[in-house]
């Protein structure tokens, strides 16, 4: 669950100015002025993730491939090294290991679903959010002025990563897409969306 509880925490310091407006110029409830901005946040980060990941998903399914056009060389290879080191690439040991990481991947699958958390968590932190900033404030060992200065250069910190990643990751993934259309390189969509993937990672 880190995942979701540090993201909702960056998004919580994205959105709080928002929800301080909420509250305090237009008197909405806590309640209501935090249901709108998790609902902001749902329509601005996971659905157009969604479509992104679809898009890709449906790219894929359109692209037809012969297994045996992999395997044949990875079988050619897997003889190569038998026949220079003696080592069976695709025997037991192999299959073994493999069989080992797929709990991981597993994992990784439920790390994927477990981020969803993320909503509930900001949630509850938006309604909280007051009392949850002065607990921080009461236990970090500093005085009053560096403790401001120390909550000042987190929140400049999450802001340059929330705003510069993505940004720099459409600029770079653009460029790229230019690059692509110069060389004719076929779905150009796809592989600009993964240039932009890459340059997040």
């Amino acid at each position: 669950f880190l995942g979701g509880l540090l993201g909702a925490l960056t998004i919580y310091i994205l959105v709080r100015g928002q929800m301080n407006h909420l509250v305090e110029k237009r008197k909405l409830k806590r309640s209501i002025s935090a249901l709108l901005i998790t609902a902001e946040t749902i329509f601005v980060f996971l659905i157009p993730l969604g479509l992104t990941v679809w898009m890709v998903a449906n790219k894929l399914q359109d692209i037809n491939l012969d297994p045996q056009t992999y395997i044949a060389p990875i079988q050619q290879v897997a003889e190569f090294i038998k026949e220079k080191t003696g080592y069976d690439v695709l025997g037991k040991d192999t299959l073994s290991f493999i069989m080992s990481i797929l709990p991981r991947i597993g994992q990784i699958i439920m790390e994927s679903i477990s981020s969803l958390a993320m909503i509930f968590v900001l949630y509850f932190m938006l309604i909280g959010g007051k009392k949850m900033e002065a607990y921080v404030n009461d236990i970090l060992p500093f005085n009053e002025t560096n403790t401001q200065e120390v909550i000042h250069e987190i929140n400049m910190i999450v802001r340059s990563n929330a705003i510069g990643i993505p940004l720099l990751a459409i600029i770079q993934g653009g460029v790229a897409m230019i690059g692509y259309l110069l060389f004719g390189a076929p779905n150009i969509l796809m592989l600009g969306f993964l240039t932009c993937f890459a340059t997040i990672i």
